[in-house]
């Protein structure tokens, strides 16, 4: 997942590995910081573009270490859709994600690199996602006449077809010093509408007065959707829900790492008859708990709720295998919804049935 600057005619400013280092450098000053599972984002706007950030700590210095860049767009263009897969390349950074899309009820699908992903707490077949969208053409035409709508993964890319409900001219800048300008158009398609940005010069001669309300663009395009939008503005959301979907996915896929914003510097977890208190203790127990399970197959997580005197309705992870569950996970958690204390237990006095 690439920065498109050459989008916004911004490519000499990552021109060499130095450029971009100072343009990242930047970004972490001046941006908006966006707390994420793992590692965090900052948010940098370069006038109607931007610049996202992917950071983490390094494990052995404690210093911010520098994943990569994403780009986006100044875009209110928003699609409510659901993840058919996850299409991640296997050589992508820990904080970047790429789905493959549906919107309900309909056939369309789009491939979409996640800007900000980290502020999810689980990405599974079937989750509903709210993305803020923006697209980079490759191609594009601009036609009179009726359009499909249709909008169509093609492997990396997608082919998408809409009417062109709005054209304007975008603007960079850094500071007060104006840098270039670029075309941007909101197309509506059938899963929802995109803004499109790219240079002038990526459109023939001959239709370059057809970039205009009304028209009909055609674009073949990489698909960007922010994930920063809604609940996630912010950045992560501490609740017994999300806290439980990041464990989730922790205990199917493993990264302990990601764990370590939603549990309290005095946190204490226990396994069995092993307590460990504070979070690298909290948390290397807990690394150690998963690749034990996952050695003995028991990669099954699901939500469950106890159901035995005393403990009625409290909310649990379930842990084990399709012939049934071993462990079950319990949460107690702060007023700010950050773990307190995490529980991994076989006591057999609890009861428990499944919430799927």
């Amino acid at each position: 997942m690439a920065a498109r600057l050459d989008s916004f005619a911004l490519a000499e400013l990552a021109a060499r590995p130095e450029d971009a280092f100072r343009l990242a450098e930047l970004a972490m000053a001046e941006g908006s910081r966006i707390p994420g599972y793992g590692g965090d984002h900052y948010y940098y706007r370069i006038g109607d573009a931007a610049a996202v950030i992917r950071t983490r700590l390094d494990p052995e210095t404690g210093e911010e270490e520098l994943l990569g860049m994403d780009t986006h767009a100044a875009s209110n263009c928003q699609w409510t859709c659901r993840v058919v897969k996850d299409v991640t390349p296997e050589d992508a950074g820990p904080l970047s994600r790429r789905v493959l899309v549906r919107r309900e009820g309909a056939g369309d699908t789009a491939v979409v690199d996640l800007v900000c992903a980290g502020v999810l707490p689980d990405l599974r077949e079937g989750d509903q996602l709210r993305l803020n969208m923006a697209g980079f053409p490759l191609r594009i035409s601009y036609d009179e006449g009726e359009s499909t709508g249709v909008v169509e993964a093609q492997g990396e890319t997608v082919l998408l077809q809409g009417v062109v409900k709005d054209a304007r001219v975008g603007e960079t800048y850094l500071g007060m010093e104006p840098l270039t300008r670029f075309i941007s158009v909101t197309v509506e398609t059938r899963m929802g509408d995109v803004e499109l940005c790219h240079p002038m010069e990526l459109v023939a001669e001959g239709q370059r007065d057809l970039v205009k309300p009304g028209t009909v663009a055609s674009a073949l395009c990489v698909l960007s959707g922010n994930c920063a939008v809604g609940e996630y503005a912010g950045g992560i959301v501490f609740d017994e829900a999300h806290d439980f979907a990041a464990l989730g996915r922790f205990f199917r896929e493993g990264g302990a790492e990601r764990l370590a914003p939603l549990l309290r510097t005095d946190c204490a977890c226990t396994f069995l008859e092993n307590r460990q208190e504070g979070t690298e203790n909290a948390l290397a127990l807990l690394s150690m708990v998963q690749k034990d399970m996952a050695a003995a197959g028991l990669r099954r997580c699901v939500p469950g709720v106890l159901t035995g005197e005393g403990s009625r309705g409290r909310k649990c992870l379930l842990l084990g295998n399709e012939e049934g569950f071993a462990f079950l996970c319990l949460l107690e958690l702060d007023s700010l919804g950050r773990a307190r204390e995490v529980q991994i237990t076989n006591d057999p006095g609890c009861e428990f049935e499944p919430v799927e």
